[in-house]
């Protein structure tokens, strides 16, 4: 599998009645396989343009392309992970993962792509139990299993762990990353919390708010993504929480508040510390 390009192309988009754009002006690249992170506060439009790339909301101007063509509707070519897992609550693991399979015509697949996913999210053993059983973690595999069945080229991740254990969370984030890149699947995650940015993603856009817009592209480059009680970690979360500050207090200019920057909450910084134990 190989991982498709995508385009953003001066995306603006205002919601009806509101007195200013969502997002404004709004244009980068993702390259075949790479993945990246959209970081910003509550507010700055990161969820609103990660559903404009998956083709779930029309943006007012602009255009999106993977592959070279124009998004306008949803695809099996590209997902999306929301923030709950919304599995069908009387149906088996399996019959849950078999569903993207059965809603685009390859039922012939299920009998051995279900397993194979299942596998890959290691949830072999739970296959034929009712999803209620599981725990919050384990039903994020299930919706992992369910979206990566239908052999996505792009898989989008709209905050799916925040509501999870700090460790929990820590293990899916460095899963879902090696997942990705063995698959070759390119990726695209909105998220508030800086250390999952720093675990999952190649590249961070931070995204301003008033309206929404980048501020500013920071590379990611560790080797060791296991342990974030190196150097190389410390160092690449220095880096994007001072673009977040940054952009937090363009916003405050812009707004004419005044008064310190704000900075990201301790949740973001810390959260996945646990994990590295």
């Amino acid at each position: 599998m190989r991982g498709a390009h995508l385009a953003v192309e001066g995306i603006t988009h205002r919601y009806r009645r509101a007195g200013q754009p969502a997002v404004c002006d709004i244009s980068f690249e993702v390259n075949p396989g790479e993945a990246l992170a959209l970081v910003g506060r509550s507010g700055c439009g990161k969820s609103t343009l990660l559903h404009i790339m998956a083709g779930l909301v029309p943006p007012t101007q602009g255009t999106v392309r993977i592959d070279g063509l124009s998004v306008v509707e949803p695809s099996p070519r590209w997902v999306v992970m929301f923030q709950q897992p919304s599995l069908y609550p009387w149906m088996s693991v399996a019959q849950n993962v078999a569903l993207g399979l059965k809603f685009t015509g390859r039922k012939r697949e299920i009998a051995t792509r279900v397993p194979e996913m299942l596998r890959l999210v290691e949830l072999s053993d739970y296959a034929d139990r009712n999803v209620q059983d599981l725990s919050g973690g384990q039903q994020q595999r299930v919706a992992l299993a369910r979206s990566l069945a239908s052999s996505p080229e792009v898989l989008m991740l709209d905050e799916p762990f925040s509501a999870l254990d700090a460790f929990t969370r820590g293990t899916l984030q460095r899963d879902v990353r090696r997942i990705a890149k063995d698959l070759g699947i390119t990726l695209v995650l909105v998220t508030h919390d800086l250390a999952e940015a720093v675990v999952m993603a190649d590249r961070a856009l931070v995204l301003a708010t008033n309206p929404g817009r980048i501020s500013k592209v920071v590379p990611i480059d560790l080797e060791n993504r296991d342990d974030l009680r190196t150097p190389e970690y410390a160092e690449a979360r220095a880096r994007l929480a001072a673009a977040y500050e940054t952009a937090a207090g363009r916003e405050l200019e812009s707004s004419g508040t005044g008064g310190p920057s704000a900075t990201p909450d301790d949740d973001g910084l810390n959260a996945a510390r646990p994990a590295a134990r």
